[in-house]
């Protein structure tokens, strides 16, 4: 049994698939060899799955799931919970926005008690006129909808 399982749902990610495996072991590795890593593929066209299977066969701690079909990110992450069987459960994006490197600060605060355990970014990558366009968008969505 994993100590901790990574749920990555994955949707047209081919090219950064290898690097975020990479950067994932390094982390996880820096906590325990005990860990499994679970790519679920949402429909993904492109080469992603194979990918997904030539690192599951260099590494029996990544497993691969692969829709039909593009479900949505909610269903792949159901499924990938469903699959894991680690005692502590990662949930992140597979396009490195969330970065892999702070898995080991995050397991700390679980180490401390806690149940559940998050990142919120205070500061954002993007420029500030991006944000303002992103926070106007959001507003006339909501108020339409």
């Amino acid at each position: 049994m994993a100590i901790i399982s990574v749920v990555i749902p994955i949707f047209e990610e081919e090219a950064i698939l290898r690097a975020l495996y990479a950067r994932l072991h390094t982390a996880l590795l820096s906590l325990t060899p005990d860990y499994e890593i679970i790519f679920v593929l949402d429909g993904s066209r492109d080469g992603s799955w194979e990918v997904v299977q030539e690192l599951a066969a260099g590494d029996e701690r990544v497993k691969g799931l692969e829709f039909s079909r593009n479900f949505g990110q909610h269903l792949a992450i159901s499924a990938g919970l469903d699959a894991c069987d680690g005692d502590w459960v990662v949930v992140m994006d597979g396009d490195l926005q969330d970065r892999p490197e702070v898995i080991p600060a995050l397991y700390a605060k679980a180490q401390e008690g806690y149940d559940v355990v998050f990142v919120a970014r205070k500061n954002r990558p993007e420029s500030w006129w991006y944000q303002i366009i992103v926070r106007v968008f959001h507003k006339i969505f909501q108020a339409l909808s």
